[in-house]
């Protein structure tokens, strides 16, 4: 039996949406195109989804659950503050290197172009920031890291990530720099950053 066979409709819907929104993008997606790849009518991916604005949402939010877990374990398995947002720093990397059609699904859609993402999803989509922000508080409290504000801090720091793997996925970084060693400067750099405003602070004080 193909492995195709083995998935729920459900299952192949999703996975057929996943190639089809990837390939061909927003505009030129629909839920009769899903239909034709996996040889179903129309009416049958209606009887799971609403729309294909929601069959992308389910996309998104199963992309985001999986990098969310992730960072998740990693964090709780660091020992310290400092050692944590390394541990989320270098694991959101290799999601995004291992991962690239789902990094690329979270990244991928223009909210001006589809409906809204759900409430109810997006309070699932920010636990991310939050396992950030919980660690930037965690070293707020430990006076390793000086932040009033841990939940912008928190999205400045998921900012300058999703910056990195923008020059890294879309092959723009110089070819005579080596790619390890400049996502390894760049995540000494962003979390430095937090470290040098403390000591600077302190020496304020």
């Amino acid at each position: 039996m193909s492995k195709t066979k083995e998935l729920s409709l459900k299952e192949q819907i999703i996975e057929a949406a996943r190639q089809v929104l990837l390939s061909e993008g927003y505009r030129n997606f629909s839920l009769r195109k899903i239909a034709r790849e996996i040889d179903v009518s129309a009416t049958s991916i209606y009887l799971h989804f609403e729309n294909k604005d929601d069959l992308i949402h389910t996309l998104m939010e199963q992309a985001i659950e999986r990098l969310n877990d992730q960072l998740q374990q990693v964090a709780a398995e660091a020992d310290g503050p400092i050692a944590k947002l390394e541990a989320v720093a270098y694991e959101y990397i290799r999601f995004a290197l291992k991962n690239q059609r789902e990094y690329q699904i979270i990244h991928l859609t223009s909210s001006d172009e589809m409906t809204r993402y759900p409430k109810e999803k997006f309070r699932k989509a920010r636990k991310g920031y939050e396992i950030i922000s919980s660690v930037l508080q965690e070293g707020v409290n430990a006076d390793l890291i000086a932040e009033d504000k841990p939940r912008m801090a928190a999205y400045t720091f998921w900012a300058q990530l999703h910056g990195v793997m923008s020059v890294v996925l879309s092959k723009r970084l110089d070819t005579r720099i080596d790619q390890q060693e400049f996502i390894d400067e760049a995540i000494e750099h962003i979390i430095d950053g937090y470290k040098v405003r403390t000591a600077l602070q302190t020496n304020n004080k």
